[in-house]
């Protein structure tokens, strides 16, 4: 069976003797030896593969056993062809090690981050079960505000621990958000793949490798080849988010649609049974602003504005006041049965008296 990757630029899956993406026409670099090939293979003397978890853009990831520990370990081995420059390696030692460090309830855990002596790059994280925040689109978009707001709160904080450490996760998307499965039947979301695709800018002379990403997440200034900083991750925040609501692209499928598109606001493609609520709306809309300037200043701001809004949504309605009810003066109405009442009487003993007068008489 032929090994497929994703393509670098649409994120369609190729084959790997093909020498273009079927999908977009990008011409595909040189592949490395297939996945499966490396089943057996030990790394740095001290990760024993045992198994292909995944294949991204950027490399493999395999199941594989702590020689020392006995333990298993996610073992994430990059591309050789994305360490060919010193400046790449140099970038990648250093995100490695800021991963490395970055240790947070919503970030997976790297624990261990080196090249060996064959060249080979590779990053040891925890093992993760469950399943990804792509694969809960396929079967649940467009969600609900209510179920949507806690995942995403969830991101922010593992995105506001890695943007207070200087860490900048440049491809951000629904294949990078992990929902864990806990003991207790609940879901801890961990974002995965920080940082890696730094070395990735390392080249301006290769426009191919420098625009690498994932295009439909990519934000307006990363397409444009810009540097970019912490408000890059909150847009593809937001476009993760249109498409969780609308099951929808937040634009068309080139750089120019990412870079000039108009977003259309959700409630105007949603059915009137799933509007969302405005001001997550608004929130959505403000991440998607084509200047960095104009979205929210922080992975923090965006977690608090969502908390406030799923606090609004979870709020008992008041219910509505009730009509006030006149009372009914009845004053008027027994008079006048007291009066007919009296005027029978009268007219009554009346009758009477001439009847007895009548039948008085000789």
């Amino acid at each position: 069976m032929t090994s497929r990757f994703p393509c670098p630029r649409c994120g369609a899956d190729v084959s790997a003797d093909w020498t273009h993406c079927a999908s977009c026409g990008q011409p595909q670099s040189e592949r490395d030896d297939p996945p499966e090939a490396w089943i057996g293979r030990t790394v740095d003397g001290k990760y024993a593969i045992e198994s292909v978890l995944g294949v991204g853009g950027m490399g493999m990831v395999f199941q594989a056993r702590r020689m020392m520990v006995g333990d298993t370990v996610a073992l994430k081995v990059l591309f050789p062809r994305f360490l060919e420059s010193p400046l790449q390696r140099r970038l990648f030692a250093a995100e490695a090690v800021a991963s490395a460090r970055l240790t947070h309830p919503h970030v997976v855990h790297v624990f261990d981050a080196d090249r060996d002596a064959d060249g080979v790059a590779y990053l040891a994280m925890e093992v993760l079960v469950g399943r990804t925040f792509r694969e809960v689109l396929k079967d649940e978009a467009p969600m609900q505000a209510a179920a949507l707001i806690p995942v995403m709160v969830q991101v922010c904080r593992g995105l506001e621990a890695a943007h207070e450490a200087h860490v900048i996760h440049r491809d951000l998307k629904p294949d990078n958000i992990f929902m864990q499965a806990q003991p207790d039947g609940t879901t801890r979301v961990k974002l995965v793949d920080f940082g890696i695709a730094a070395m990735l800018d390392a080249d301006a002379h290769d426009e191919a490798r420098k625009l690498l990403g994932t295009l439909r997440y990519m934000s307006p200034e990363q397409c444009r080849g810009e540097a970019i900083d912490a408000r890059s991750d909150l847009y593809s925040l937001g476009v993760i988010m249109y498409e969780a609501l609308t099951r929808r692209r937040a634009t068309g499928k080139t750089l120019s649609a990412v870079i000039h598109d108009a977003v259309q606001p959700p409630n105007l493609v949603l059915p009137n049974d799933q509007q969302i609520p405005h001001a997550l709306e608004d929130l959505v809309l403000r991440l998607l602003a084509k200047d960095p300037a104009e979205r929210p200043p922080s992975a923090r701001a965006v977690g608090d504005a969502l908390e406030a809004i799923l606090t609004g949504l979870s709020a008992p309605r008041a219910p509505a006041p009730a009509t006030p009810t006149q009372p009914v003066d009845s004053t008027p109405l027994s008079k006048s049965f007291l009066w007919v009442g009296l005027a029978l009487a009268i007219l009554l003993g009346v009758v009477a008296g001439i009847l007895w007068g009548q039948l008085g008489e000789p």
